[in-house]
């Protein structure tokens, strides 16, 4: 029996990645972000959403791809991310959300070795829908509650 589950796709630099939809919170346009000193490069700093603070991952620093600018266009997923005692909401900046679709479990094959700008560590697997090829990600590999925690810790936020 193929299991078949729903998925927001989503890019970063003209790549696509999927998501699943039940770890997404919701979706908001830029906000402006306040920096934190002496994190890693990739956690940009801290967004206030309807009075919670939520730490910003840059998929694109994340992803070992070139950082762009953000604008007005710049989209921020807040997700739900499984700690060891409680749920997080971590934001990711993505360039562009396009879709949620169905993609049944025999259609995600395993990753290729070669040929890809982010570590094969964070996919699940690769998805064709329509005439595109989606690297389905693993958000609890990319986004690690502990490692937020160790930057975020001691931070005047």
């Amino acid at each position: 029996m193929n299991n078949i589950n729903k998925y927001l796709i989503f890019s970063v630099s003209n790549e696509f990645y999927g998501l699943p939809i039940m770890v997404v919170r919701e979706i908001i346009r830029y906000e402006k972000i306040t920096p934190m000193r002496d994190v890693q490069k990739y956690l940009k700093g801290v967004i206030n959403l309807r009075g919670k603070i939520i730490p910003i991952i840059d998929m694109r620093l994340k992803f070992g791809i070139t950082e762009n600018e953000y604008n007005d266009r710049t989209i921020f997923i807040i997700v739900d991310i499984n700690g060891e005692k409680e749920i997080f909401n971590i934001g990711i900046a993505v360039d562009s959300v396009s879709d949620v679709v169905d993609i049944e479990s025999t259609n995600i094959d395993s990753t290729p070795e070669l040929g890809f700008k982010l570590k094969n560590q964070y996919l699940k697997g690769i998805a064709k829908i329509k005439s595109d090829m989606v690297m389905i990600l693993d958000i609890d590999k990319i986004i690690k509650t502990d490692e937020i925690i160790e930057n975020l810790s001691g931070k005047n936020i």
